[in-house]
Order: structure tokens, then C-alpha cells, then sequence
């Protein structure tokens, strides 16, 4: 077929030569659990092995019945000693199992044996650094399991296939691709992480839906840099999107803007830009950046296209494009506007109600809807997924104080300033001066309606990381990271902990959930009552059902 692209041969390898570098963990970079006491057999079910290769697998799994919403449904006893010892595990209810079982994830497996340190290294790396990205584009990490024997990695399923399972595209679809990658780009490389093998089979549909978001996967090789310490040596990634630089042996993370441009051209031709018979041939071809517009398929393609692919595509990497550059390409912008970004407005009203009622609810509860914003699923977010696309107009992957501002004021031209400041630092929960993708989500989560009880079991299960069957005072500093402080778990305890005895329940963690939405009902009527002309920033739900969380029936007499 000529230098038409085919899919390589699926392996599944994992580098060498890795770097380990900590990092800040504050709650929303915390929220991936890692263990080393738990078998991941215990918790999960294999559905289907998706690939294997001589040092591990990669499967799609399930939750065990079982083991649905883990501690929550789980009783403890105190013991001798005034150790607590567990009595038994108590089968989640069938409507929180059948909500579970709808959820599919992917279990990477490495087997240590048959790996080497650096090897083992390496892969620590590529957790540590999915846990500091938060973007919609970048594939997300749940859970890290570790024993003697291997090491499991849970991610995100992403079911749609890669890239080479959608040729051919039209051109707008090749814009909103590339957009897509350009934005995630743009965060890895904001906070100092180059993904260093971007290509077709990296680049995955999160679903089978015809518009499936795409996600970034496989940070293997991936690395943090420094911007006193920022050039690399390492000969890593696939010859086909590699960079000059890369193959000279000293590049920086402009090497990712250059795969992107590889990528783009394939993505509009089915063609890729450098070939050749032997390795050393297109090896020459890159190190020139000799390529031209060959395939009969440039020809009814845009002008434009061609010039962000030559703007990419640029041997010194001093003027190439960098990934904020690129997303204010003109190509992009006419092939991928912001109108075809938006969800629609009634559902952005919804985004605006959600965000002020969110800033009045407690400090508790904004850390634990950031749990359960982290472990929803895609349907669970798509709508706001949507939305946060309309409110990160410069699509960088955040959304800074200026284009929150001019959201606000269009969903309501009453807001002040100070009112829509206000409400911003109450999203900004890391005080970044720019809001994440997961403290939107956490903001936004009730304009989907009522948060169900397997989703409030899972976060539970999350927090209570030590299985007791309740949260503890430990449990909230781990998840807090360098976010904790004495004062801030005594006030969570205070907010939660209804029978004063240190710990918080489950029953107790829904019926927390339940008042406090209940208070933020009560409060609004109040106001209204008082004045009809109030502009407090308290809003009503559309009612009562899918504002409060019911206590689960079967809780209730226990």
C-alpha cells in the first residue's frame, strides 16, 4: 500500500532509563490510591484480556460484586487492646451492584520478575506523573496495587480503539483532534512534564460513540524537567514521530509539538510525512525535515491545514510552534470554534446555579465531591465535560479568572465583581489561581441531579483508605496530603462526625451529604421569603429529589 499507514504490530512495552522526581501532593494529585497489603484479585474481575507481551498484560475488569462500595458496607468491631477487628462484609444493595457493574477499567499488569529496576522505576514514574495531570484529555489513574510479584496499575477504559480505528477523517475532524491534543499539551507542558511518544497508538477514543472524547495514554516514558534543567538525552519514543532533536540526542519538550505535527499530517493525508525503505532513510529525512504535500488528498484540503502542519513540522524547535501557540492557530480556530465546544445553555444554567450553590458548602464536602468527581464515569460527566469546554475559552485545560468571570456574567449580568471573585476562590480549591478540570467537576456535579448511593459508597471506600469501615482522622490527613492541618480535619469531624465518637460512618457520610444540600434548600427559601428582590447566591434546585441524597432505607435500621 505504498506509504499509506498501517497499524503496527501491538506490543506492549514499557522504557528504561526513567526518572522518579516527587512531587507536591496535595488532595487533587492524592486521590489516586496506592496500596501494598491488597490483592487486586480480591476486588476485581478480569472481563477480557485487551493485550499481552512478555513482562505483563493489559485487561478490562469490573468490581466484583462483592467487594461494590468496599468499606462502606463493611462492620468493625472493637476489639482487645482497642484495636478494631472486622465482624463481616456486608453484600452491597442491588441498585448500587447493577450501577457498578456498568463501569469498566484497565488493568495494566507488569510481573516484576521480568522486569529490571530501572524498569520498575520508570513505571512509578508514569504514576506518579498521571496522578499530578488533571486534564479531559489525558487518560486517568484510579488505583496502584504492589505486591512481591507484581505491580497493577488501574486506569480509565478507554473501549473506542486508537486512532487507526477511524481512517479516514474529514477535515474538521482532524482540527478538533488535534485541538484536543494541543490543549492536553499544553497542561503536561505547563507543569514540566513532556510525554516524549506521541503517536497514533498513544492517542485512544475513550468509547465507541462517533464523538468520543480522545484520551493521551501510555506516560511510560514520559518525563519531568525543570525550566533551569529543561534539555533531555534519552533516545526514546517511535522513529516515526521523533524529532530531530530527539535523534541528535539533545532535545527539550518542544520534541512533543513536533510529534503532534506527524500526527496532524497523518491524521488529514492517511499518509505519513517522512518514509522510506530502511530505517536510516527516514531517519535522514527527518533530521532535513524533508517532507512534502505528495498525497492526492492535500488537494482538497485547506491552505491552513498545511501551514500549522509546516509551522509544527519545523527542524529548529526555536520557531516551532509551542502548544499555546498552536491552539491559537487560525486553522484551528475556523475548523474548531468554541460554538462547536459548548453544551447547551439551559445545561449551562445548570453549571451556573451548581457553582453558587457550591460555594457555600463545607470544606468537607467540597474535599469528598472532589472524590467523586475523580472516580466518575464518562457518562457520569459528559455534559460537563462540555461545559468546562465553554468555560476554558483559551482551551489550555484550565479555566483563569478572566474567562470564569465572562462566563458568570453571561449566565448573570446581576453579578458583581467581588460576588463572581468570591465564587471563584470557592472553585479554586488548590488556590492555583485557576480552576482544574476536577474542582470544576466537583463544583458542577449536582447540575446532573442527585449523586446516587454507589458513587457516595465508592468515595467513601476511597477515604476510609485503611478499610476500617469508617473515615478516621488518619484517613483525612492522607488524603489531604500537604493540604491538611489540624484545624481542617477537626472541622470535618465537627461537620460529620454526628455521634462525637472521632470517626465518621458511612450512615453518617449520607446523612451529611443529605443535610447539607437540605440547608442550602432551607437557606434560599429564606431568602426569598425575606426578599424577592434578593440577589443572594444561593439558588434553588429544579426540587427537592435531585437536590438532596436519600439515606438508604436499608441504612436507616440497621
Amino acid at each position: 500500500m505504498g506509504n499509506c499507514i498501517e497499524r503496527p504490530d501491538v506490543v506492549i512495552d514499557l522504557p528504561v532509563n526513567g526518572i522518579s522526581t516527587d512531587i507536591s501532593t496535595t488532595t487533587r494529585s492524592n486521590l489516586v490510591f496506592n496500596t501494598t497489603n491488597r490483592d487486586v484479585s480480591d476486588y476485581y474481575e478480569v472481563i477480557k484480556i485487551l493485550g499481552e507481551g512478555s513482562m505483563g498484560s493489559v485487561s478490562c475488569v469490573r468490581k466484583k460484586e462483592n467487594a461494590v462500595g468496599g468499606s462502606a458496607y463493611r462492620e468493625s468491631r472493637r476489639g482487645f487492646f482497642g484495636l478494631y477487628r472486622f465482624s463481616h462484609q456486608r453484600k452491597a444493595p442491588e441498585s448500587v451492584i447493577k450501577s457498578a457493574n456498568s463501569k469498566l477499567y484497565a488493568l495494566k499488569s507488569i510481573i516484576l520478575s521480568r522486569v529490571s529496576d530501572d524498569f520498575i522505576e520508570e513505571l512509578r514514574n508514569e504514576i506518579s506523573i498521571l496522578a499530578s495531570l488533571d486534564h479531559p484529555n489525558i487518560v486517568k489513574a484510579y488505583e496502584v496495587y504492589e505486591t512481591n510479584v507484581n505491580i497493577y496499575l488501574l486506569l480509565q477504559n478507554c473501549s473506542g480503539g486508537d486512532l487507526y480505528s477511524r481512517i479516514p477523517y474529514s477535515e474538521k475532524a482532524c482540527a478538533k483532534i488535534a485541538s484536543k491534543l494541543m490543549s492536553a499539551l499544553s497542561h503536561m507542558h505547563k507543569h514540566n512534564v513532556t510525554h516524549r511518544d506521541i503517536k497514533f497508538e498513544n492517542i485512544m477514543f475513550e468509547s465507541k460513540d462517533p464523538d468520543a472524547e480522545i484520551k493521551l495514554i501510555d506516560f511510560g516514558l514520559s518525563r519531568r524537567y525543570s525550566p533551569e534543567n529543561k534539555y533531555m538525552n534519552d533516545g526514546v519514543g517511535t522513529i516515526y514521530t521523533m524529532a530531530p532533536q530527539v535523534l541528535q540526542g539533545e532535545y527539550t519538550s518542544q520534541a512533543d509539538l513536533w510529534s503532534i505535527g506527524v500526527v496532524t499530517y497523518m491524521l488529514l493525508s492517511n499518509t505519513k510525512p517522512f518514509y522510506g525503505k530502511k530505517r536510516r532513510h527516514v531517519v535522514a529525512k527527518i533530521l532535513q525535515g524533508n517532507f512534502s504535500f505528495y498525497s492526492k488528498m492535500w488537494r482538497s484540503l485547506s491552505d491552513e491545514s498545511k501551514k500549522f502542519v509546516r509551522a509544527l513540522l519545523c527542524v529548529d524547535p526555536s520557531r516551532r510552534l509551542t502548544a499555546d501557540q498552536a491552539l491559537e492557530h487560525r486553522w484551528l480556530d475556523s475548523q474548531f470554534p468554541l460554538s462547536d465546544r459548548v453544551p447547551k445553555e439551559s445545561m449551562l444554567g445548570s453549571i451556573h446555579d451548581s457553582i453558587i450553590a457550591y460555594s457555600d458548602m463545607s470544606e468537607f464536602k467540597k474535599m469528598a465531591l472532589m472524590v467523586i468527581a475523580h472516580q466518575s464515569s464518562t457518562s457520569e460527566i459528559m455534559e460537563l465535560r462540555k461545559a468546562f469546554d465553554a468555560y476554558d475559552v483559551a482551551n489550555q485545560g484550565t479555566i483563569t479568572f478572566d474567562e470564569f468571570k465572562s462566563a458568570m456574567k453571561k449566565a448573570n449580568t446581576q453579578h458583581t465583581d467581588d460576588e463572581i471573585e468570591k465564587l471563584f476562590k470557592s472553585v479554586d480549591i488548590g488556590h492555583d489561581n485557576e480552576i482544574y478540570y476536577l474542582e470544576f467537576l466537583a463544583a458542577t456535579l449536582s447540575a446532573h441531579g442527585r449523586i446516587n448511593e454507589e458513587r457516595l459508597a465508592e468515595a467513601f471506600d476511597r477515604i476510609d483508605s485503611d478499610d476500617k469501615g469508617f473515615i478516621s482522622r488518619e484517613n483525612l490527613k492522607e488524603i489531604l496530603g500537604t493540604d491538611y492541618s489540624k484545624e481542617k480535619v477537626d472541622q470535618y469531624m465537627q461537620e460529620a462526625d454526628f455521634l462525637g465518637d472521632n470517626k465518621i460512618s458511612f450512615e453518617e457520610f449520607v446523612k451529611f451529604f443529605q443535610a447539607d444540600q437540605m440547608q442550602q434548600v432551607r437557606a434560599f427559601r429564606l431568602d426569598e421569603s425575606n426578599s424577592a428582590s434578593s440577589n443572594s447566591l444561593s439558588v434553588e434546585p429544579e426540587n427537592d429529589s435531585s437536590a438532596s441524597v436519600p439515606v438508604p432505607e436499608h441504612l436507616l435500621h440497621e
